[in-house]
C-alpha cells in the first residue's frame, strides 16, 4: 500500500529541519504493509495564505496527484489544510484524502463539537468555508476555525521542531480554551505540520482540561489507509454520479493544455 504525500509547496531550503522531521516521524505510524513518499511541487507560490495563491498552488498539487496515479500510488493525501480534494477526486481513479476532511471527519467519532485552531486569519477563513461545504457546520462550534496570534511565521515554525511548548503552544491554547470556553469537546491542530510536531512532545489535551488535541495528519492519513482498504474490498473508490465522474480523459489533456498557452 503505497500513499503519495503531496505538500503545497516545493521543497524550501529554510523549512528543512521541517521536512527531515516529517519524514522520521510519520513512516512508522503507519501500518507495516504501508509507505509513505514525500513529493513536493515543482512550482508553487510558497504561500498559502491568500485565495488566489491557493488557487494557483491547487494546480501544481493537481499535476503531482497526477503524477502519483500514473506511478501507480494506491492513495493520495494533501499535506494542506488548503487544498483541491474534490477537483482532485473528480479526476483521479484512486482514494484521495486530505488533512481537513479526513480529521473532520474523524473528529465526529470523538466529540460532540470540535474547532480548528490554525496557522493565520487567511486559513481560517479557508478552513471554516470546507466545513460548510463538507456539510460539517452542525458537529462545529461558533466560529469553528479560529487562528493564533500573532499568526505563524518561519521562525515560530523551527521554533517548534526545536521545542514546540516554548512559543506555540502558549499561542495555541490561548485560541483553544476560547474554542472550550464556547463548547468544543475536540481541537484539532488546523497544519498539517504543526500537528505532529505537537504529537511528538507528548502534547495531547489542552492543559489543565481533558480536551483532546488532535494531530490532524496522523488521523487523517490513516483514514486514507483506510480508505484504501475499503477501495480493495470493495472495488468502490468513489460515486460516479456528477459530483466526481472523471470526465474523458482527452477533455482533461486538453484542459491541462490551456496551462501552457503563453499569455
Amino acid at each position: 500500500m503505497r500513499i503519495c504525500w503531496i505538500q503545497p509547496t516545493t521543497k524550501l531550503d529554510a523549512l528543512a529541519p521541517v521536512w527531515n522531521t516529517l519524514e522520521a516521524e510519520i513512516p512508522p505510524l503507519l501500518s507495516p504493509q504501508c509507505s509513505v513518499e514525500f513529493r513536493y511541487t515543482r512550482q508553487s507560490t510558497n504561500f498559502t495564505r491568500s485565495l488566489y495563491a491557493e488557487h494557483l498552488n491547487s494546480v501544481a498539487m493537481m499535476d503531482e496527484a497526477l503524477a502519483a496515479e500514473r506511478d501507480g500510488f494506491d492513495g493520495v493525501y494533501f499535506g494542506c489544510w488548503n487544498d483541491p480534494l474534490w477537483e482532485t477526486r473528480e479526476v483521479l481513479g484512486i482514494p484521495v484524502a486530505s488533512v481537513g476532511e479526513q480529521s473532520m471527519l474523524a473528529a465526529l467519532t470523538m466529540g460532540q463539537r470540535f474547532a480548528v485552531v490554525t496557522v493565520s486569519a487567511k486559513t481560517a477563513v479557508a478552513i471554516e468555508r470546507d466545513i460548510a461545504l463538507y456539510g460539517l457546520r452542525e458537529r462545529a462550534i461558533a466560529r469553528p476555525a479560529r487562528a493564533i496570534t500573532p499568526e505563524s511565521d518561519t521562525a515560530l515554525l523551527l521554533g517548534a521542531v526545536r521545542d514546540p511548548f516554548e512559543s506555540f503552544i502558549p499561542r495555541f491554547e490561548a485560541v483553544a480554551r476560547e474554542c472550550i470556553a464556547d463548547g468544543a469537546d475536540v481541537i484539532l491542530v488546523g497544519c498539517a505540520w504543526y500537528g505532529p510536531l505537537l504529537r511528538r512532545a507528548g502534547y495531547r489535551q489542552v492543559s489543565g482540561t481533558n480536551i483532546a488535541v488532535i494531530d490532524s495528519t496522523t488521523v487523517a492519513l490513516k483514514y486514507l489507509e483506510a480508505m484504501i482498504g475499503v477501495a480493495r474490498a470493495t472495488s468502490i473508490v468513489k460515486s460516479h454520479g456528477p459530483q466526481f465522474a472523471s470526465p474523458p480523459q482527452e477533455k482533461i489533456v486538453q484542459a491541462r493544455s490551456a496551462l501552457a498557452t503563453p499569455r
